[in-house]
């Protein structure tokens, strides 16, 4: 990994063209990402390379299969842990039959979260209102905040 003394830095002033084109290609592909309608959940990037928005008790609500150089690209955008170099080298969500995108083995998913009682129940207004938000949502720049090194040699 490079010194993290120059991190975080926005993709903007990111200076390696490949991995700018495959931070630029991550947000494309995460912009479109459904959400939990609640705003309980989180996103994911589960140990088999599939990216998965998920509720608060883990089920599915969108997933996507990311290739290596993605794989690279969303962890650089994540504070560095040197354990993620071991679990995600050689991992191709691409390689993941669709199926599993949605249904995945429990132990990849973060454990499930109980929110407080005022969190838990919502009226249809409430999560239509959820749902306009999140449409219509701006997002900030991402920024890259470490350089794993994965072993891939495109990159």
């Amino acid at each position: 990994m490079s010194s993290t003394s120059q991190y975080p830095i926005p993709l903007s002033s990111l200076k390696d063209p490949q991995r700018l084109a495959a931070q630029k290609e991550l947000t494309q592909i995460l912009k479109p990402l459904k959400h939990d309608l609640t705003l309980n959940g989180i996103f994911a990037l589960c140990k088999d390379g599939v990216f998965r928005s998920l509720t608060a008790d883990r089920s599915v609500v969108d997933a996507v299969a990311l290739r290596p150089e993605l794989i690279k690209a969303m962890l650089d955008r994540m504070p560095y842990k040197p354990q993620n170099e071991i679990d995600y080298r050689g991992v191709d969500g691409t390689k993941v039959p669709k199926e599993q995108w949605f249904h995945p083995d429990k132990n990849l998913l973060p454990p499930p979260f109980v929110p407080p009682e005022e969190r838990r129940n919502f009226s249809a207004e409430q999560l239509e209102e959820n749902r306009k938000m999140l449409e219509n949502r701006q997002g900030c720049e991402p920024q890259v905040r470490s350089d794993y090194d994965l072993g891939i040699k495109s990159l």
